[in-house]
């Protein structure tokens, strides 16, 4: 859910200037198959693309559309979270690993090379928009996310399929990216924190001519940072640019470009365990990779938006996004379980690759209301296409690392930097998925809406040694809304998603596509004017047709047959409030509690699936403006708790007990354009792991107490 996001500067489009004196409204753009609107309101006529801003003035029932229609969180049957820039801005959350680590439900997995996972529900997130167009993430050629191009995070969690098509029925993450305003505004923040950590960001935006109708924004952001181990740092450079035109009161056109290189030395090792599991209390600061590692990304994104209205609240939109991604890795770190006797069993591995990626993304939909038995309804028709190429190039390192580490004395500079053999590939992998999708929200009785979605979907994959297709697949979607009255709703849902798997039957066939099932229901309220949004949800999401060993043909070696039948269940319900409970204080908390398991499976049958996520999690953010010195003075803090998680690795289960994490804030508001805030993380210094991996390496201690002074200008 959205804390208020009133900052100024967080107008999402004004394509007319009929909208620019229209009140303010909070809206949300959600999924395709979400984007319908059921306000009274919008049974007028659109003769105009209308103004739709972001404000802290809560849920406007009447906001018109922006890019998908707008819903209330109430108005939509699954659960959903909303972290708006203000918040960011609160939290100091500079990239979306971050922003992540303090949305409701989700963990957040940080692995080797700066790349991180998330999981929801017991499942990876797969899943990602950019505007609400598909895009790649999580790859190992596309760079960590920047927020400084993003005026929120949108997170739907449960399964998405008539959207996406294919992945997992974990959550969809969807990055609204900062568009143009009418009226001139400029922003601009100066930040430094520890460990050397210092950052620079500008943003301005506004009209390109006398009438508006053309407007443009750009965003700049450069930081230079280290961390809590030894030896490692970054270096980012961000630049984003937009425009959009008028070309007519219906129709706006809009292009952008956005561009990220990351320079940094990585951390591949992370740290050990003692061979039975037991942690060898190694300092946070340890640092067990060559001070030559090096992983370096150059990603750039350029997207086109057509919008037309063509009356009669009838909406097309066609959206495109290009994606070219290239990424260079180099390093050396120690492997091994230890010895407690010895202290020995670690030694240098190390490699060298290269990551090509592009992808290009295309959706375009249609929708409007229809009048059918006397009562008005929704409609939405719409595709998607996406196509992906991804090539990996490997280089062995000259001469071989393979010698003993001593993890308590090691020195990261006492490696000579190897030279690189011949870099080679073993092909280019093409991906290709298309889905056409319909959906329907049906006003059924003044308190009960319907609504039905189907998509079908075609996938494609060339892989240097395999082809697979699936074609077609179709997935449903259902969905039961009760309004009980203007404030609270009761609702229930059906979601489904596909996944194809690549493991072959006897008769040298894939495996069809596991299927992910989420079942939901809950009751969700807008509480003062909307400016409160509180919710309570249980679900339950089914895995099916997972791959299993085919038991009638024994493995020789690593080839082995497959058969489907696995089936993994998760469990769970969540509890949500966001936004502003009293005049100047605002509040989001979240609280999460997840069980999953294997329900068949010829190996784990009964045992815990997601160990690693763990059973409790809740995490609060409040910020208060203080009744003294005409309120510049604010305060904010945060709590994340949760329970233990484990890892199995071999013969022996990895353990983090569970933990709590308290950050603090404090604001002063110089005058009406500077602002000077102080975040400290992590206040009482916890030890703690974030992530177990095994007891060889990667495992990854969480940051200890740190601390950030930002001074933000407004204009």
């Amino acid at each position: 859910m959205v804390l208020n996001s009133n900052s100024k500067g967080t107008a999402v489009r004004k394509a007319s200037k009929a909208g620019a004196g229209g009140r303010t409204a909070r809206v949300w753009q959600w999924p395709l198959w979400l984007a319908v609107a059921a306000g009274p309101a919008q049974a007028q006529d659109a003769q105009a693309l209308p103004a739709v801003t972001v404000s802290g003035e809560g849920v406007a029932s009447d906001a018109a559309t922006l890019g998908k229609l707008p819903l209330a969180l109430r108005e939509i049957p699954q659960s959903v979270t909303v972290i708006g820039l203000e918040r960011m801005q609160e939290q100091n959350l500079q990239s979306l690993d971050e922003v992540m680590q303090h949305a409701t439900g989700i963990t957040v997995q940080p692995y080797q090379l700066l790349t991180t996972a998330y999981y929801s529900r017991g499942f990876k997130v797969d899943s990602f928009e950019q505007d609400g167009v598909p895009v790649l993430m999580g790859n190992m050629a596309a760079a960590p996310q920047d927020m400084a191009v993003y005026e929120r995070v949108e997170i739907l969690r449960g399964a998405n399929g008539l959207l996406h098509g294919a992945g997992n029925p974990a959550a969809t993450v969807n990055l609204v990216r900062k568009r143009p305003q009418r009226a001139f505004e400029f922003s601009g923040t100066a930040s430094a924190g520890s460990w050397d950590r210092y950052r620079a960001e500008a943003d301005l935006g506004g009209p390109l001519n006398d009438s508006g109708s053309v407007r443009g924004r750009i965003v700049g952001a450069y930081e230079d940072r280290g961390y809590f181990y030894d030896v490692a740092d970054q270096q980012s450079a961000l630049f984003y640019g937009i425009g959009e035109v008028d070309l007519s009161p219906r129709t706006v056109l809009s292009a952008g470009l956005q561009h990220q290189r990351i320079r940094s030395t990585t951390n591949m090792a992370g740290v050990p365990r003692y061979k039975d599991g037991g942690d060898i209390g190694l300092p946070r600061s340890t640092y067990l990779d060559a001070a030559w590692d090096r992983f370096n990304w150059n990603t750039t994104r350029v997207f086109a938006d057509l919008e037309h209205g063509f009356g009669q609240g009838w909406t097309a939109k066609i959206s495109a996004n290009y994606l070219t991604a290239d990424s260079n890795l180099k390093y050396a770190g120690a492997y091994g379980a230890i010895d407690r006797e010895t202290g020995l069993g670690s030694r240098l591995m190390g490699g060298a690759y290269k990551f090509d990626n592009t992808q290009a993304s295309i959706d375009a939909y249609v929708s409007g209301p229809v009048q059918w038995f006397g009562r008005r309804h929704e409609l939405l028709l719409g595709g998607n296409a996406q196509r992906t190429t991804s090539e990996q190039y490997t280089g062995m390192l000259i001469p071989a690392l393979n010698v003993p580490v001593d993890v308590f004395d090691w020195d990261p500079r006492g490696v000579p930097e190897p030279g690189v053999g011949p870099y080679a590939s073993p092909g280019e992998t093409r991906l290709k998925q298309q889905g056409i999708y319909a959906m329907g929200r049906f006003s059924l009785a003044d308190p009960l809406t319907l609504v039905l979605g189907g998509r079908m979907s075609w996938w494609n994959q060339s892989a240097p040694s395999a082809r697979q297709r699936i074609d077609p697949e179709f997935t449903p979607y259902g969905g039961l809304i009760v309004d009980m009255d203007s404030q609270w709703s009761l609702y229930g849902s059906y979601a489904q998603v596909f996944q194809p798997q690549s493991q072959l039957t006897r008769d040298g066939k894939p495996l069809d596509p596991v299927t992910g099932t989420n079942y939901e229901a809950g009751v969700k309220g807008a509480l003062a004017d909307g400016a409160l949004n509180v919710s309570l949800a249980v679900f339950q999401i089914r895995q099916k047709n997972r791959a299993q060993q085919d038991p009638d043909w024994p493995c020789v070696g690593n080839n082995c047959y497959y058969i489907s039948g696995g089936e993994v269940r998760s469990r769970g319900f969540e509890a949500e409030a966001s936004g502003q409970v009293a005049p100047h204080w605002t509040v989001a908390a979240g609280y999460t509690f997840n069980t999953s398991k294997y329900v068949s499976d010829s190996v784990s049958n009964g045992q815990p699936y997601a160990s690693f996520t763990p059973k409790h999690i809740f995490r609060l953010w409040t910020n208060y403006a203080l009744p003294v010195m005409e309120r510049r003075l604010s305060v904010g803090g945060g709590v994340q708790m949760q329970s233990g998680f484990s890892t199995v690795s071999g013969p022996v289960t990895l353990r983090q007990g569970g933990y709590t994490l308290v950050d603090l804030r404090m604001a002063y508001r110089l005058d009406k354009h500077l602002t000077a805030a102080l975040n400290v993380n992590n206040l009482f210094d916890r030890r703690y792991y974030q992530s177990l991996s095994g007891t060889a390496w990667n495992n990854r201690y969480g940051e200890p107490r740190n601390v950030m002074l930002t001074l933000r200008a407004q204009y």
